[in-house]
């Protein structure tokens, strides 16, 4: 059977992003109708299958809806169960208004055609009479989602994460697989229970510079924001940058021998950077290639295990960084941060942008992407447009920026955010002119 709908917007996929961009639609235009499709059954993306322990890297006062808040408020780092309820009420609200069609675990071919994944009967076409927002353009890997990226004997046991809650028996060896925040939040979790440090082996292709928490809060990330810029703008070399952000306290490395290649807005406490250096059993030897019973192949050599350890695959790459699009075009949105690490913020910004009458050529050149960060030397790019973005499009949203609660400025006294937009855009003036991507 084939239901004809149709929409102003149709938006793939129910993640953050999506989310975040439907809720500011539905604020600002009450006459817009929306389709969301997914090929999960219940909306949040990627939080749908992450690890129970998981948690936001930053305070829940910056991440969400605009229209209603996460957690507790202050420093707290809402659960990744708190999240996926939270998305969850809110595509209940969305549905109340007899605005929004939710069709769940469907998938979408393209030109307006959606399928079922359920019951090859039942599809659907949708007319957009504005917009196709691609909202799985950037969708988060977790490990949960996909088999593990190396080969994996028949006699080995391997699991995600989102097992760990669930072990019975224990292992001699606990092998954690992957360097990001994932890894480190599995490490941080055996340590917690118990495990002792040298039953942990942590594989790490590559060592990362890590946010310090405490210096990204609710009300005081603006100052941080801005000497970030100023280091990034006055070193010729990102390393030299992050050098010097470490001597300001603002980032921090596991192993002070090392300078981090990778640099991806990972966050998280120095108590817990104190707890991670307690496992000193760290293999650098690239990216793992096979896991048999008792060893494990690496790029640039292997090493021994317990007969019986447990691998745990914390590999997938969470979000990745994908060539820039145009954000706008004629009859679509492809959402993309526009600050970075800051998604959720992104796409209720392109929202309202959306509903501001002007050109699609305007909006692209007040809004350019900002690709996640890979490596160290991304911040160059991605730092300072990042910046320019938000005080090119100030002058267009002034209130709409101050008073939303996904940015970082809304939680600043008024006179403290006047100060440091000003002090960034003279920075930015002095500098040369930066670009991300095509």
């Amino acid at each position: 059977m084939i239901e004809r709908l149709d929409a102003d917007y149709l938006i793939i996929g129910t993640g953050a992003m999506s989310m975040a961009f439907a809720d500011v639609i539905l604020a600002h235009d009450e006459s817009a109708r929306i389709v969301m499709v997914d090929k999960r059954p219940a909306p949040g993306g990627h939080w749908t299958d992450a690890y129970p322990f998981v948690r936001l890297h930053q305070p829940a006062l910056f991440y969400g809806l605009h229209s209603t808040c996460l957690g507790s408020g202050g420093a707290d780092l809402a659960s990744g169960p708190e999240i996926v309820a939270y998305f969850d009420r809110a595509m209940q609200r969305f549905v109340a208004t007899g605005r929004v069609r939710f069709l769940p675990m469907c998938e979408y071919r393209g030109e307006g055609q959606v399928v079922s994944l359920i019951d090859p009967e039942q599809s659907y076409e949708v007319t957009a009479h504005r917009r196709v927002v691609d909202g799985s353009y950037l969708e988060a890997s977790v490990p949960s989602m996909r088999p593990p990226a190396f080969d994996v004997a028949s006699d080995v046991e391997l699991c995600p994460p989102n097992r760990l809650p669930r072990i019975r028996s224990a292992h001699d060896e606990y092998v954690i697989v992957g360097a990001g925040k994932t890894g480190i939040d599995a490490v941080l979790f055996l340590l917690e229970n118990a495990v002792p440090p040298d039953r942990i082996t942590w594989i790490t292709p590559n060592d990362s510079w890590l946010w310090d928490r405490a210096t990204v809060p609710a009300g005081g990330a603006l100052s941080t924001f801005r000497v970030m810029l100023e280091r990034v703008l006055k070193e010729q070399d990102p390393q030299a940058a992050f050098l010097q952000l470490e001597r300001d306290g603002i980032v921090l490395r596991l192993d002070p021998r090392r300078l981090p290649t990778k640099w991806r807005c990972a966050t998280i406490e120095r108590s817990e950077a104190e707890q991670l250096r307690r496992v000193q059993n760290v293999v650098r030897l690239g990216r793992v290639r096979k896991v048999h019973e008792g060893r494990v192949e690496l790029d640039n050599g292997e090493i021994d295990i317990a007969t019986d350890a447990l691998i745990v695959d914390c590999s997938a790459n969470g979000l990745t960084s994908r060539p820039v699009r145009p954000i706008f075009a004629e009859g679509a949105v492809t959402l993309q941060s526009v600050l970075m690490c800051q998604q959720t913020f992104s796409a209720a910004l392109l929202a309202r942008l959306e509903l501001v009458s002007m050109s699609d050529t305007r909006r692209n050149a007040l809004l350019k992407p900002v690709p996640h960060p890979e490596a160290a030397e991304d911040i160059a790019t991605t730092l300072p447009l990042s910046i320019r973005n938000m005080l090119s499009v100030t002058r267009v949203l002034p209130r709409w920026l101050r008073g939303s609660r996904l940015y970082l400025g809304h939680h600043e006294p008024l006179p403290t955010y006047v100060a440091e937009a000003a002090r960034m855009g003279v920075a930015l003036a002095r500098s040369r002119p930066v670009t991300a991507g095509a």
